[in-house]
């Protein structure tokens, strides 16, 4: 009976790590005997399947039969198996039997990311914002801490896919209680290698996996960096679906920007408070129920302190979503330039779309004797946009007129006689 670890999530715990690793070793995993089935994009294609989920753009209409086409994969293969799709934190229980019951004759294990409040919390914000939302920093706060007056979808969206117990639960219905590993994301400074070193004894992968491959992580934005994007999502609204938002946000600014600001997220001292007493609640239920745990329990619970450790902390900064003009504007230059850049990137493709579909590109005479004309064209547009602020341009203008145009000479106070 051949094992299989599903890793569901949590989301921001790491996930984008893991599986950009499983993803760059799938064939020294399958050199060891391990199958990473049909890659991570087929993983996430199984769980819209098996969740009933959607997306608009290339996804749409792919999930179909997904689930099977992937358990099909596993079923072909003698020997361990791992899965890793934060998707499946959502899964129902009945989904959950579902896709375990699919897997009859392995032994399945469930594999699950936890990160601390905090930084979960700030990180989920950026995320919603990146995926198009408009939701001001206050407002989601206020909404996930349940404050009077919130509005309530933000933080039944953020408990939804952040619940740790819920997602144990969740798949205690499908398995043994003690075939659930929980992996700690650990403290902020500490080498991706830590990580990926705690899901490779949760997933039992082969010694010395990943090996020295570089790690790959989700970069993050600054405030102003965010605040431009989120006000960015207001002006395109719904103009855009998933799939192209994602390539005009995620893969575009997103990925030029993060790294680039004064101003990094991290959850204002007003609320580390309660992120640190959800989190030394959380350790207190997980202890209890004696859950298996790769890493530190620890980890879950926010620091009290400011990050450099000083025995008094620095005053409360500004909101993150209290930025300023001169951010704001560095921000939105920045944001235009990873636009252009796209652009530019977006026309080496029309060339190759043209050349698909005219046959070929033109040569350099067409080119040059094109631009040329072009050129002539912007000229005289030019002189006549210029006519009322220069005599000398006007006279000229109305000269080659009446040379070029029988029909002004026609005209009363033609200059004709």
């Amino acid at each position: 009976m051949a094992d299989v670890f599903l890793h569901v999530g949590l989301y921001k715990t790491g996930t984008t790590t893991i599986q950009g690793a499983l993803t760059a070793t799938a064939e020294q995993l399958a050199a060891a005997g391990v199958l990473f089935p049909g890659g991570h994009r087929a993983q996430r294609l199984a769980a819209y399947d098996l969740l009933g989920q959607r997306v608009g753009g290339e996804l749409r209409g792919e999930a179909a039969g997904a689930l099977g086409r992937l358990v099909d994969l596993v079923a072909a293969h003698d020997g361990p198996v791992v899965v890793s799709e934060e998707e499946l934190s959502l899964a129902r229980p009945r989904q959950a039997r579902r896709l375990v019951g699919a897997l009859a004759g392995h032994r399945v294990h469930v594999v699950v990311g936890a990160r601390d409040m905090a930084r979960t919390l700030v990180s989920a914000w950026q995320q919603t914002v990146v995926n198009g939302g408009t939701t001001t920093w206050a407002d989601f706060v206020a909404s996930v801490r349940g404050q009077e007056g919130a509005p309530p979808s933000e933080g039944v969206s953020f408990h939804w896919r952040h619940d740790l117990l819920r997602v144990i639960d969740t798949w205690a219905s499908a398995v043994p209680a003690d075939r659930i590993r929980l992996v700690t994301v650990p403290p902020r400074g500490t080498p991706g290698t830590v990580l990926l070193a705690r899901f490779a004894a949760a997933a039992n992968l082969p010694a010395g996996w990943p090996g020295d491959r570089a790690t790959v992580r989700n970069v993050s934005l600054g405030a102003a960096e965010l605040e431009v994007v989120r006000r960015l999502n207001e002006a395109v609204g719904g103009h855009f679906n998933a799939t192209q938002h994602r390539f005009v946000i995620e893969a575009g600014i997103r990925a030029r920007l993060a790294g680039t600001t004064d101003r990094p997220l991290e959850l204002p001292a007003e609320h580390l408070g309660w992120a640190r007493s959800y989190g030394e609640r959380l350790v207190a239920e997980l202890e209890r129920r004696e859950v298996t745990v790769h890493g530190d329990l620890a980890d879950l619970v926010a620091p009290d302190l400011a990050p450099d450790l000083a025995p008094d902390p620095a005053p409360a900064g500004p909101a993150l979503d209290d930025v300023t003009d001169p951010e704001l504007l560095a921000a939105t230059q920045a944001a235009l330039v990873s636009m252009a850049l796209d652009h530019g990137r977006l026309f080496r493709r029309y060339r190759s779309a043209f050349l698909e579909r005219e046959g070929r590109l033109p040569g350099p005479a067409e080119v040059l004797t094109s631009q040329l004309r072009a050129g002539g064209f912007w000229l005289r547009k030019r002189a006549v946009h210029h006519a009322d602020a220069h005599p000398l341009v006007a006279r000229a203008s109305r000269l080659y007129l009446d040379r070029t145009s029988p029909s002004a000479r026609l005209a009363p106070g033609s200059t004709e006689t």
